[in-house]
């Protein structure tokens, strides 16, 4: 082995060591700091859910070494979102913390909420009843209503309209989405002439050249007894040869008292045989439905329009020119299908029927012009079907 010497201090040596000896000591000392050094310091996080089935939260537990960054994720659960973190900062679903310590993180969730509207028609209220809420707060996802209308003094509750439609009442009703109901109440339907069915027109209402038992109304009134007791009169205005305004004078010279039980309205043939444009009659039609609308209450059901038939058909009508007349009728239609279509009131298309006159001659009277009672009552059967299914009551 070799000696270290140790340098001479003030002129002296000091002394001198053995590099065996040295070695050892110093690999001893390394050893003995290594060995001392202290283990890495473990956090523990938690996690969990509020409430318990608003979503899930991960990982739900684990260890990190102390300085490490934890990802949590957040996923709600079907109609819930995340509303906020306990223990962890941000609000979207996946957060980052820096292990310093033990964790215990919470993910918030919160019921969505929808809307619901209500609306009137007529006059009433609506009743709303929580039946079963979604969560703590009623009308959040899941909650359960009762709904129930209430007609004012005069009035009685119709339909349900928008997300619910139909009769019950009162009726539940899912908050599961943004949803709009609407309560429909109606006048109560009261007077002398409620169990009245008032036939306007013109020859075709009258029913010119048959016998009276054979007028489309009168077979008409006839059938629909057999569906309903509560429509049993009959009265008829009307006159052949009148345009749409001179049945309207008539009507207004009339004392007529709404609410009729029933209302059939039939006119502008005339307008069309005495050469009016279809784009004229228009103004004049409008005014005669809005007329006719106001005899039921507006209640739409209780009105029914039918089409012009084409005269054009009939032995009467080889004297002109059939093809320019039948094209002129259907114009006719045409603006009273627009305008009906446009108030949602039923309208009968009988045109067809009567131009089969061309091929049975069955169908006309006696007179060579106006349908025959068999024609009338192809009319009828036409009719009676829909009009047999109205809540008259």
């Amino acid at each position: 082995m070799m000696d270290w010497f140790i340098p001479y201090a003030n002129g002296m040596q000091i002394g001198k060591i053995n590099t065996g000896a040295f070695m050892i000591h110093l690999i001893l000392s390394i050893f003995f700091l290594t060995s001392c050094s202290k283990d890495p310091i473990i956090y523990n996080l938690t996690t969990s859910a509020y409430p318990p089935d608003g979503g899930t939260v991960s990982p739900i537990t684990k260890q990190y070494e102390e300085g490490k960054i934890a990802s949590i994720n957040a996923t709600p659960a079907s109609e819930y979102f995340l509303e906020s973190w306990t223990g962890a900062t941000g609000y979207s679903s996946s957060v980052n913390i820096v292990m310093d310590s033990d964790k215990f993180v919470i993910a918030k969730f919160v019921k969505k909420k929808y809307d619901l509207t209500t609306s009137i028609e007529g006059k009433g209220t609506i009743e709303e009843k929580v039946i079963k809420t979604g969560a703590n707060t009623d009308y959040n996802s899941g909650t359960i209503l009762e709904l129930t209308a209430i007609p004012l003094s005069g009035w009685r509750f119709k339909e349900w309209s928008g997300d619910i439609t139909g009769t019950e009442n009162p009726v539940q009703i899912t908050i599961n989405e943004t949803k709009k109901v609407t309560a429909i109440f109606v006048e109560n339907y009261v007077g002398k002439n409620t169990s009245k069915f008032l036939a306007l027109g013109d020859s075709y209402t009258i029913g010119a050249s048959v016998a009276s038992s054979e007028r489309w109304p009168v077979q008409f009134l006839s059938e629909l007894k057999l569906y309903t007791k509560y429509i049993d009169t009959l009265q008829i205005i009307a006159r052949s040869g009148w345009r749409v305004d001179q049945l309207k004078e008539e009507m207004n010279n009339s004392k007529l008292e709404p609410p009729y039980g029933l209302v059939s309205l039939l006119i502008g043939t005339n307008n069309q045989f005495q050469k009016q444009d279809a784009n004229d009659f228009r103004p004049e039609f409008i005014e005669m439905l809005e007329k006719s609308l106001k005899l039921v209450k507006d209640r739409k059901e209780r009105l029914f329009v039918i089409s012009l038939p084409d005269w054009a058909a009939s032995p009467y009508g080889v004297g002109f020119d059939r093809a320019k007349v039948s094209k002129e009728i259907d114009q006719f239609n045409s603006v009273i299908k627009e305008e009906c279509d446009k108030r949602n009131i039923l309208l009968f298309d009988i045109t067809s029927i009567s131009r089969r006159a061309l091929t049975d001659i069955t169908l006309i009277a006696n007179d060579g012009l106006h349908p025959s009672g068999k024609m009338y009552k192809l009319w009828v059967d036409k009719m009676i079907p829909i009009i047999s299914k109205i809540n008259f009551k």
